[in-house]
């Protein structure tokens, strides 16, 4: 299940550093159709298709079609844009002083009982722990 997650998200960062949008998949059907309309009217075949609509032939291509076609603007990847993110880098001087810690070796305790219940002595019942 991660492997199809992380698949499909890195697909999805590939395309959309390549410009495609959900936009142009939707219209792969337009594309498709007009390759075909071209196929059989034209004879073309697929890679003068895409020269015609996407290369060096584009520019005959509209000329001997009207300007206003909207069949041709409503084909995939016809937008021409440029992203740029600008982003603002601030630098903040920052400065953490770093106190010396001075770290003691362990050293074995010696517990020494103390009577810290001085008003209880006169009863028996609390007797300090003694030791064997």
């Amino acid at each position: 299940m991660k492997t199809i997650f992380a698949i499909s998200f890195s697909l999805l960062v590939v395309f959309q550093s390549v410009g495609l949008g959900m936009a142009d998949v939707l219209l792969l059907g337009r594309f498709v159709k007009h390759a075909e309309y071209h196929s059989e009217n034209y004879g073309d075949d697929f890679f003068t298709f895409v020269k015609k609509h996407y290369g060096s032939l584009k520019k005959e291509h509209q000329q001997n079609h009207n300007e206003d076609d909207q069949e041709h603007q409503e084909l995939p990847f016809q937008h021409i844009s440029c992203h740029h993110a600008l982003t603002d880098v601030w630098l903040v001087p920052f400065e953490i002083s770093i106190v010396k810690v001075e770290i003691n070796a362990l050293q074995p305790h010696v517990f020494h009982y103390q009577n810290l219940y001085s008003s209880l002595e006169k009863f028996a019942i609390f007797q300090p722990p003694k030791f064997a």
